[in-house]
């Protein structure tokens, strides 16, 4: 018997992803899986315009020279693919931060244009124990919504806090509430680039943030990554277990590495201070949790088949045709069909089917050219005007 809070069987059942011993690792999106997956990309984009991002694609393949000089080669390599071309080697990006480098360094940069926020939605590789693998959760190929905010010392604590408002208005709107954060800072036994008074700098703004919005501090020692601290948001499934999604570091190591500079208002150059962010994290992981959490009643916006329009009557058909086209027009997915014989059948096999409402047109409903939508979690039914419904829709 199917789990319904279990993803892997969610996503067998109801098509949405696969795996292969081809690949194992890697997953295959179906169409109805990458539903799910750029509904969350399109309201990703949305909310990081808003909030003064501008997105970057930076590519797959890099000098592996590149990734030596980031420290990632020292600290990181197990977990690297690497590929040679023509004699040179390159390594597989595990993380986005060099591209956002190359691209901040290009040329000379003034204090006018900090804080840069370069976001990006980069399909990374890491090559994760193939006994560490766990459907969607633990994965070898996967999309991160990477981020890389450069800016001077003047604009970091407030960088700091529209991050972390940015990471909890995501999480509303994604009706995730059971997370917490935890603050990685050094020890143990572990390597850590940079020098004392810096890392104890950067783990005190971090601290200071989940002060400044009412969190409570909650220190992990020897979790901060290798170049410098961070806040990590963990969120639980519907299992209770906890996952590690969203993150943000502060790292004062790599712009030094790569020489990073900006000219001050007074003409000086001075290194900026660099902000690695990602919200969802890995948006299959993401998944993974929505599906543990919701099963298979995603919320609508974020619903693989949201909308399935059952025909009564022949008479209704032109009506159910321009219903589903006025939906297509604003983007949301829908499927027309006819009952054939019992509403009640097409009902419940449309629940069976991971469908989240029904619209239910008869001669009635074309005549006065409204819906009947019935939610099928709640079992709630509501006739309405079909510009009350597509004005609910927006």
């Amino acid at each position: 018997m199917m789990n319904e809070f279990d993803h892997r069987s969610l996503g067998a059942s109801y098509d949405l992803f696969s795996f292969f011993e081809e690949g194992p690792g890697f997953p295959v999106w179906h169409s109805r899986g990458l539903r799910i997956k750029n509904a969350l990309i399109n309201y990703w984009r949305e909310v990081h315009l808003d909030y003064g991002y501008q997105e970057i694609q930076s590519p797959i393949l890099l000098d592996k020279s590149l990734w030596q000089k980031s420290g990632h080669c020292d600290y990181f390599e197990e977990n690297m693919f690497f590929s040679s071309v023509e004699k040179r080697d390159y390594a597989i990006k595990p993380m986005s931060c060099p591209g956002a480098i190359l691209l901040f360094q290009q040329k000379r940069r003034s204090h006018r244009e900090l804080p840069m926020r370069l976001s990006e939605l980069g399909l990374v590789h890491r090559n994760e124990n193939s006994g560490s693998l766990h459907g969607l959760m633990r994965v070898r190929s996967f999309v991160q919504d990477d981020a890389h905010i450069f800016c001077g010392e003047e604009d970091l604590f407030s960088e700091i806090k529209r991050v972390i408002e940015l990471i909890q208005k995501i999480m509303k709107k994604c009706g995730l509430n059971s997370y917490h954060f935890e603050l990685s800072i050094r020890g143990g036994e572990k390597k850590f680039l940079g020098l004392d008074q810096d890392w104890d700098f950067a783990e005190s703004q971090l601290e200071r943030g989940l002060i400044d919005a009412g969190l409570p501090v909650i220190k992990k020692e020897g979790e901060a990554k290798f170049y410098g601290p961070s806040l990590d948001l963990h969120l639980k499934d519907v299992h209770g277990r906890s996952w590690q999604c969203s993150s943000l570091q502060l790292d004062f190591n790599l712009p030094s590495r790569f020489d990073l500079s900006y000219v001050n208002e007074k003409g000086e150059k001075k290194v900026p201070f660099m902000l690695h962010r990602a919200i969802f994290g890995s948006l299959e992981r993401f998944i993974g949790i929505l599906l543990e959490n919701f099963g298979k009643h995603l919320p609508l916006w974020l619903h693989p088949h949201p909308y399935q329009i059952l025909i009564l009557h022949e008479d209704a058909k032109a009506w159910a045709q321009e219903i589903y086209h006025s939906l297509r027009k604003k983007g949301i997915y829908s499927e027309m069909k006819f009952v054939e014989k019992n509403l009640k059948d097409e009902v419940k096999k449309a629940y069976e089917d991971m469908v989240h409402s029904l619209i239910i047109v008869g001669s009635k409903e074309a005549k006065e050219r409204c819906v009947n939508v019935k939610n099928l979690r709640s079992g709630l039914s509501e006739k309405i005007s079909i510009e009350i419904f597509l004005k609910c829709n927006i």
